[in-house]
């Protein structure tokens, strides 16, 4: 294995384990409960594969509800990656706790998860590069959430009394950086698999 290129940054990958009928449940009334749980598990192989293409940097699976699960024990078995398990009583606090401790390592941590197929390499590489500058970066999502967060600097207060799942997400988490004085940069908006119709919208 040749080394990395980026030994001060490493990339989180937040992932659910594909157990059948608690992932992409929202999709389940139109595509039915077999097809949602392969979704699941084929867009964690798609991003886990296109992150370490390049060896680039350290890749990470934090995984829910833990490391124990068959299906992410294969995956440390074919991708180069270390397991954790994420820790939190919301995604806030899950986000936010994984930042940290990732920031005690490496100089910058991005934090993505795996139902935003649009979200490229490039773009990861991008905010890689914007937090040489800037105290957080994130990736805007259509349905006003996000579906990347970088940090250079940990603010637990980004990730505080925010509406997830809302579209106020993104809104609210401008107005903390604001709030907190924050250095900050967006990357261009991108879409994820929340609806039927981006499921379609995937699969075309």
């Amino acid at each position: 294995m040749t080394a990395l290129k980026r030994k001060d940054t490493v990339v989180l990958v937040f992932a659910k384990a594909p157990i059948a009928g608690e992932v992409n449940t929202r999709l389940i009334p139109d595509i039915g409960v077999e097809a949602a749980t392969e979704l699941q598990a084929e867009l964690i192989h798609s991003r886990l594969e296109n992150l370490q293409k390049n060896n680039l940097y350290t890749t990470q699976l934090w995984c829910a509800p833990d490391v124990t699960h068959d299906f992410f024990q294969s995956c440390r078995a074919q991708y180069d990656i270390e397991l954790f398990a994420q820790q939190g009583a919301d995604l806030g606090e899950r986000m936010s706790s994984a930042i940290k401790l990732s920031l005690e390592t490496f100089k910058r941590v991005v934090l993505i998860g795996t139902d935003a197929p649009s979200l490229t390499v490039d773009q990861i590489e991008n905010a890689i590069n914007k937090l040489s500058n800037n105290d957080i970066v994130i990736a805007p999502a259509e349905d006003g959430g996000y579906v990347l967060v970088g940090m250079s600097r940990h603010c637990d207060a980004v990730f505080q009394s925010v509406p997830w799942g809302s579209d106020a997400v993104l809104e609210t988490t401008r107005d903390k950086i604001i709030r907190n004085n924050l250095t900050s940069y967006e990357l261009e908006t991108c879409w994820d698999i929340d609806r039927v119709e981006d499921y379609w919208r995937y699969k075309v």
